[in-house]
């Protein structure tokens, strides 16, 4: 049997790398690496970064501060697929404006062909005020200033058109909560795809962009909507609670 070596390190840039193997868990009914599992991946990746870096999320809670996520792009060259063993790394780049920017690219192991590229922005809150602590004033790690070209989709406000129809309601079960005890980031996909027609589940997703913008807690009836535009290939999908906005996502064809 072959001997797979998988490891994680830190650049002396700050870049963090880790290497993976899919498992069949993992994937969709076609043996592609779910979307669900990208969003927990890179995810998990960011908190690793921090955590190695001195700023787990225990550090963060007794300093009184939360790193939020908000928006996320990916842009995908090609879907890793059950056993392939990819290679994700993971970087701070430059603020924009009040957000924390982190970048992403998954790419195989063996070939080192780039399969994914994709871009996150983030808020920093203190929870004792509730007040957003800008991202060039957080005080825990050196400021980045490298600026990273992202050839994707910018991560960015998702405009929801007029023509949007309910496509069902979900409430929100105990599965899906983390830590944090709200609806984890990596499941609002599910949200929309388990909810959108079928011929656009199994299609081959190009770009796709998810904005979070309400928490969704226990038991919360999120009302799943969306709409298709042929002129762009694109349906939107948007989930609310309570008339508010939870998320919002946009999937390119």
């Amino acid at each position: 049997m072959n001997e797979i070596n998988l490891k994680q390190w830190h650049d002396e840039d700050f870049t963090f790398h880790k290497d993976t193997k899919i498992s069949f868990a993992q994937c969709t009914p076609d043996c592609k690496m779910s979307w669900a599992e990208i969003l927990k991946f890179t995810s998990d990746m960011a908190g690793e970064d921090f955590t190695q870096r001195g700023m787990s999320w225990t550090f963060l809670q007794e300093k009184g501060i939360v790193i939020i996520v908000t928006r996320v792009s990916f842009t995908v060259k090609k879907m890793p697929v059950a056993d392939e063993i990819i290679s994700l790394r993971t970087w701070e780049s430059a603020a924009q404006g009040p957000f924390c920017t982190r970048n992403y690219e998954i790419s195989d192991k063996e070939s080192g062909e780039v399969l994914i590229i994709g871009q996150s922005l983030w808020t920093i809150i203190d929870l004792n005020n509730k007040k957003l602590i800008p991202a060039k004033a957080y005080p825990y790690r050196p400021i980045p200033t490298l600026v990273t070209d992202f050839e994707g989709y910018k991560p960015g406000k998702i405009s929801i058109p007029e023509n949007m129809e309910l496509l069902g309601t979900h409430i929100v079960l105990y599965s899906e909560l983390d830590a944090n005890g709200h609806t984890n980031n990596s499941k609002y996909i599910n949200f929309a795809l388990d909810y959108m027609p079928v011929e656009f589940r199994t299609k081959e997703i190009k770009n796709f962009r998810l904005n979070y913008s309400k928490e969704a807690h226990l038991g919360a009836v999120l009302e799943i909507k969306g709409c298709y535009n042929a002129e762009e290939n694109k349906y939107t999908v948007q989930g609310t609670v309570e008339r508010a906005t939870s998320f919002e996502c946009e999937l390119y064809y």
